[in-house]
């Protein structure tokens, strides 16, 4: 099987455990982002990949870009960005935080609110690059693996059961390392489908955040 190929076996495998994740999620589900560019090679999710979320996918109040980058030097925003952005924190607490914020806001709250918005979408991001650069790193591994696999069972299927000592002892060894490799192998894809959703679940929070932002807008 070629390295595509092993790609989109990745894809296949991830497909099932998207899907029940997703049915499972009791966040809306966000308006669609997909990019019409074509999907990476290293890409093994079945969701399409999007390298970066905007706010107009989100966000209808005051313009964003206008307060872009002034929020850093807002240490309560800043410090409240990063606990909403954090998906250790409850939804329910996130939105009480915000609330809590926008109550204590005289003049200029619409700016303020739009900045932390800024802010959380930007934290939001930059949390989910990593994750995507994890995954395509995890998925290059994989490919890798699958590779020596298939090498190896090719070798293994030319080595006859019955064959001199050394021969038997070689289809021995391959044997050995096939079990461990498909047993890690099994692990690694696992965790990448269960991972493929992070990107995912973190667009349905940037979503869920910025609407809860929205309502305290005058």
């Amino acid at each position: 099987m070629s390295r595509r190929g092993n790609i989109r076996l990745l894809r296949a495998i991830a497909a099932g455990a998207a899907a029940v994740l997703l049915l499972g999620s009791s966040l809306p589900a966000a308006a669609p982002a997909w990019s019409a560019d074509p999907e990476p090679e290293d890409w093994p999710c079945v969701q399409r990949m999007v390298p970066e979320l905007s706010a107009a996918i989100v966000w209808t109040g005051p313009p964003v870009d206008e307060v872009a980058g002034a929020w850093r030097g807002d240490a309560q925003i800043d410090a409240l960005a990063g606990k909403l952005s954090a998906r250790r924190t409850p939804m329910e607490e996130a939105n009480e935080a915000i609330a809590a914020y926008a109550q204590g806001l005289g003049a200029g709250k619409d700016r303020k609110l739009t900045m932390l918005f800024a802010a959380v979408l930007e934290l939001i991001n930059t949390n989910r690059r990593q994750v995507l650069d994890g995954i395509r790193r995890a998925a290059r591994r994989q490919v890798a693996l699958a590779d020596k696999i298939e090498a190896q069972t090719a070798e293994l299927d030319q080595i006859p059961a019955d064959g001199a000592p050394a021969q038997q002892e070689r289809r021995s060894a391959l044997q050995q390392q096939l079990l461990w490799d498909s047993r890690i192998f099994d692990e690694r894809q696992h965790s990448i489908s269960f991972v493929c959703e992070t990107p995912v679940l973190l667009e349905q929070r940037l979503f869920a955040l910025g609407r809860e932002i929205q309502t305290h807008l005058d």
